[in-house]
């Protein structure tokens, strides 16, 4: 048998007493659960992003952080997280993790690094994102002429909203993106592509900055002559 080297017999050791559910190895770090857990983090959900503050841990001799998230609901049926982030830098304390699910549960913990070894999983602490803001409201649409129809709303109160997505449905089928307003204080949109004797639907919703979106706004129907 090859003699193994201490390093390794350390490893094994540190694996055999914690379980297969301990991060170790990730990223070439191993576990060391004498290392500080990172136990003071504090939360800030936004629509699509969750920032982080966390107590640091550089006086201890940490010279980074590793971050784990999972979708809550995917954790609660098998506890597991994955590694989303990164940071090298010993005086971080600030983390933002962004392109997330409106209004959807999510799972983190972050673990300290020091010197290629990673300490066990900090606090475990579920967040939510917000849900969709309130739609636009007095949304009213006109038939012009044959071939035109008009819909108009009050502009989002929300300076966030970015633009207005207008979706139609014609005689009960599915719902299409068919308008794109840029302005959150324009507040019209003229379909041009009407056919009489159609039967249309229409709603708008308001996005934001930030990709977040709102409710859906009522709909409005109008059997085209």
């Amino acid at each position: 048998m090859k003699k193994l080297t201490q390093a390794s017999l350390m490893a094994i050791l540190l694996l055999s007493l914690l379980g297969c559910s301990s991060n170790a190895l990730l990223n070439n770090e191993q576990l060391d659960p004498l290392l500080p857990k990172v136990n003071e983090v504090k939360a800030i959900p936004n629509h699509t992003s969750v920032a982080f503050e966390w107590k640091s841990l550089a006086s201890k001799g940490i010279t980074g952080y590793n971050i784990y998230r999972a979708d809550t609901n995917t954790y609660l049926r098998s506890p597991q997280l994955t590694k989303i982030g990164s940071i090298r830098n010993r005086f971080s304390t600030h983390y933002v993790d962004r392109k997330l699910r409106q209004g959807t549960g999510y799972t983190y913990t972050f673990t300290a690094v020091k010197n290629g070894f990673e300490s066990s999983n900090g606090k475990v602490m579920s967040v939510k994102t917000l849900p969709a803001f309130e739609a636009v409201t007095f949304f009213q649409g006109f038939q012009k002429t044959a071939r035109t129809i008009k819909l108009i709303w009050r502009p989002h109160s929300n300076v966030k909203v970015s633009w207005y997505r207008v979706e139609r449905r014609i005689n009960g089928g599915e719902w299409k993106w068919v308008g794109t307003v840029k302005e959150r204080m324009m507040s019209e949109y003229i379909d041009n592509g009407v056919m009489p004797g159609n039967l249309y639907n229409y709603r708008v919703i308001a996005i934001g900055f930030d990709e977040s979106f709102s409710k859906t706004s009522n709909i409005v129907t109008i059997q085209a002559k």
